[in-house]
C-alpha cells in the first residue's frame, strides 16, 4: 500500500524566499552599477546563481511510503530510506531545533534542507522541512537522522510504523521460510 504526503509551503517560507532573492537582486544590481565590469561582479553573479540553482533543485516536494522504503522526493534528488532499518520515528518540538546548526543547507530559501549539526547531541540531522513545526524525525540502525516536515506528522508516523510493521513481518516469513 503506498502512501504520499506532499510538502505544503508556508506563508513564513514564502516571504523569506521573496526577500532572499530581492536582496540577491539588489546586490547583483549594486555590484552592476558600482564596478565596472571585472572578474568582482562576475563571480559573484556566478557563486549566487549556482547556489540559488542548488537550492532550487533541492526543494522537498513530497513523501512516499510503499511496502519496502520510504522516499523523500525532491526536484532533482530523492532519498530511500528502508522500513526494515527503521530504528525509530518521533514527533519533534519547534523548540528542540534551537540546538540545530545549518552546516551545508538552505536556512528559509525555498524551505529548509540540507546537512544541519545538533549541537547538543553532536548528530548530523538531513533536514527536509518546509516549515519548523509538524516535524517528524527518523532515525535508521545506521545512526543517520532525517528530519521531514508534514502537515499532518500523527498521520505519517501511524503510516510508517504501519510499513515498518508489515515489513518487518514479511522479513520474518521470508527468513522463516528459508531456514525450513
Amino acid at each position: 500500500m503506498e502512501q504520499i504526503f506532499k510538502y505544503s509551503f508556508g506563508g513564513r517560507i514564502r516571504w523569506i524566499s521573496t526577500m532572499l532573492l530581492v536582496l540577491i537582486v539588489a546586490m547583483v544590481f549594486a555590484l552592476y552599477l558600482l564596478y565596472d565590469g571585472g572578474y568582482i561582479s562576475a563571480w559573484f553573479l556566478s557563486i549566487t546563481v549556482a547556489i540559488v540553482a542548488l537550492c532550487v533543485l533541492s526543494i522537498p516536494r513530497h513523501i512516499r511510503i510503499d511496502d519496502a522504503r520510504i522516499e523523500i522526493h525532491c526536484i532533482l534528488e530523492m532519498t530511500e530510506i528502508e522500513l526494515i532499518d527503521i530504528v525509530s520515528v518521533e514527533r519533534v518540538e519547534r523548540r528542540e531545533m534551537r540546538w540545530t546548526l545549518p552546516i551545508m543547507a538552505s536556512f528559509g530559501l525555498f524551505g529548509y534542507y540540507g546537512y544541519y549539526l545538533n549541537l547538543r547531541t553532536l548528530d548530523w540531522v538531513r533536514v527536509y522541512a518546509s516549515q519548523w513545526s509538524n516535524l517528524v524525525m527518523i532515525v535508521d540502525n545506521c545512526e543517520q537522522h532525517y528530519l521531514v516536515s508534514t502537515d499532518d506528522p500523527d498521520c505519517l508516523i501511524a503510516a510508517i510504523e504501519r510499513a515498518r510493521t508489515n515489513a518487518l513481518e514479511a522479513l520474518r516469513v521470508v527468513e522463516q521460510e528459508g531456514a525450513e
